[in-house]
């Protein structure tokens, strides 16, 4: 009897102890799970503020591009027509102007043209209706007009992105083209625009010096404004050294399903 008493006392025991045992567990997996909650609602309104700020400071810049656009439309554009004027007001005068007037009059009005294309691409309105691919070739052009470097660019469909979103694209595009012509010393640039499945893909590729990719992006402002312009598109960008002297690969990838149309 003392034995089937002990037996039954050890069971009891036993089972006490699992029920304890299961209850911590239950009670450490539950608070795991809430902590892990929290830290991720932590992460996720960081993000979002980090989000939100970004997205100000970037509507704050086109805000100021805007009105620099203006600026040099109505006030320095007005002085370089009435200086052309004047040029050509001399050169009637003179039987048989020098070869230095002709030649300033036909600079400033390349000048003029620059400042017009310049002003209107940071005009807000103008802003509105843009549309990437025309200004990308725009900008190809007048970048190979220059003839300090040769830039391909052939695509001829409509980016499923809205207007915000293409001038966004565009500006990182631009930093990119800047990036190749000022520190890669780059005599050769490729773009290439596809959609793959559910992504838009956009690659950037010259035959410059390449670059110390950390040192970079730890100095230079430029590479990370584009990284977060590309990310307040939900997509990733990144940049790929083809090899000593052989140029650098800027890749964009933009979950189109994942932008709001």
């Amino acid at each position: 009897m003392d034995e089937n008493k002990t037996i039954s006392i050890i069971l009891f025991a036993s089972v006490l102890l699992l029920l304890i045992g299961f209850f911590l567990w239950l009670v450490f997996v539950t608070q795991r799970i809430r902590t892990n909650k929290l830290l991720l609602e932590k992460k996720m309104m960081k993000e979002n503020l980090e989000k939100q700020l970004l997205q100000s400071k970037i509507e704050t810049q086109e805000e100021t591009m805007s009105i620099l656009g203006k600026e040099l439309h109505d006030n320095i554009g007005q002085l370089l027509n009435t200086t052309k004027l004047l040029i050509g007001v001399s050169q009637r005068t003179v039987a048989e102007p020098p070869d230095t007037l002709i030649i300033a009059d036909e600079t400033l009005g390349q000048a003029i043209h620059e400042l017009r294309a310049l002003s209107k691409s940071l005009n807000k309105e103008w802003l509105e209706k843009f549309d990437f691919t025309e200004n990308i070739q725009m900008e190809t052009n007048r970048l190979n007009a220059a003839g300090a470097m040769q830039i391909y660019f052939d695509y001829k469909d409509q980016l499923p992105l809205k207007s915000s979103e293409q001038i966004m694209l565009f500006r990182v595009v631009q930093e990119a083209l800047q990036n190749a012509i000022k520190h890669a010393r780059a005599q050769r640039v490729v773009m290439d625009v596809w959609i793959e499945q559910d992504n838009l893909m956009l690659t950037v590729a010259d035959d410059g010096l390449g670059f110390d990719h950390d040192k970079v992006m730890l100095n230079g402002v430029g590479m990370l404004n584009m990284k977060h312009r590309v990310q307040l598109l939900g997509g990733s960008i990144n940049w790929q050294q083809r090899g000593t002297n052989k140029g650098t690969i800027v890749t964009i990838q933009i979950p189109v399903k994942s932008i709001e149309l």
